[in-house]
């Protein structure tokens, strides 16, 4: 098992540095477009129908690449309020797993039901490009497979641990990470803070 958790980690590795350089593609891609369509309408030189299009789609992708990506860095936000007055050790014991068989079925779902609304959409023709709305739609299932791959590796890291696992348990990030910042910010005393909550008692 410790060998099939090294590949599939080295696996989403890869696909999630592609999805990382393709998101920054996309985002390139989409300002352009967004640019070029502002031109247009103020130069009049020329007329830009697709760029409302071109941006459009490129979003939708960016979101779904990109969420994968920082759900392999454990970069999602989570809400604490609960874990917080859990005992020591009952949320990474009992309730990490469940959460993480949780996501993995929402993933699973997205993709599923993702993959059935793309094949819907092939019959559809987007008004400017004139291409398949299924190709804008398999942002849908391509990211959630994405997402699936990496709860899977995150699975099998934290119980089969390799090189080239991510060192962000997904489960669990967000509480670690708040936690280091929280100690930074205690031992960083003369560094000033922006609190818009206590600016007046700081002017005073």
């Amino acid at each position: 098992m410790t060998l099939i958790s090294l590949q599939i980690n080295r696996l989403t590795n890869v696909l999630m540095k592609i999805s990382l350089w393709l998101g920054i593609a996309l985002c390139i891609v989409m300002v352009v477009a967004t640019l070029g369509q502002v031109f247009c309408r103020f130069t009049h030189l020329f007329t830009f129908e697709t760029s409302e299009e071109i941006a459009r789609f490129s979003m939708c992708w960016l979101a779904m690449l990109g969420s994968a990506a920082a759900l392999r860095q454990g970069r999602h936000l989570g809400v604490r309020i609960l874990v917080d007055h859990l005992p020591s050790g009952v949320y990474d014991k009992y309730l990490a797993p469940i959460i993480q068989l949780v996501m993995l079925a929402f993933f699973l779902l997205v993709t599923i039901k993702g993959w059935a609304f793309a094949m819907r959409g092939a019959m559809q023709v987007s008004p400017a490009l004139q291409i398949p709305m299924m190709y804008p739609y398999l942002c849908l299932p391509v990211g959630g497979a994405l997402m699936a791959l990496s709860m899977v590796a995150d699975m099998l890291q934290d119980r089969f641990p390799t090189s080239a696992g991510s060192n962000a348990s997904i489960a669990s990030t967000v509480m670690e990470d708040i936690s280091e910042v929280a100690a930074t910010c205690e031992n960083a005393q003369d560094v000033p803070v922006f609190d818009p909550l206590n600016q007046n008692r700081d002017s005073k």
